[in-house]
């Protein structure tokens, strides 16, 4: 770059330096916060989900679901036949998830 005058107290080099620094510091920050906010894009955009759509989330079986309920690991209620899960309940199960998976090893 040109050597024009700046009305800073410090040289060029070092000012540029600092932008540099401050822009990489953002992008990070900015890079983090995207890869955190893919981590739920697995999850349906809905607030409710079915007892299937649990099912495929987790990569686990009906029965298995069912063994969960009763351990109160996860929690549902039903309308007539149907059995209905909020988006917040399992969101808060994934969460959770990996504290308990660490803790076994």
């Amino acid at each position: 770059m040109n050597e024009t005058p700046m009305l800073f107290p410090i040289t060029p080099a070092e000012f540029w330096k600092q932008i540099r620094m401050i822009i990489e510091k953002v992008i990070a920050d900015k890079l983090s916060k995207q890869n955190h906010s893919l981590n739920h894009s697995l999850l349906p955009v809905k607030a409710l989900s079915k007892a299937v759509e649990v099912c495929k989330i987790f990569e686990a079986s009906k029965p298995t679901l069912c063994q969960w309920l009763k351990q109160k690991k996860l929690k549902s209620f039903k309308v007539k036949s149907r059995r209905y899960f909020l988006s917040t309940e399992i969101e808060s199960v994934i969460s959770a998830k990996p504290e308990s998976e660490t803790n076994k090893k």
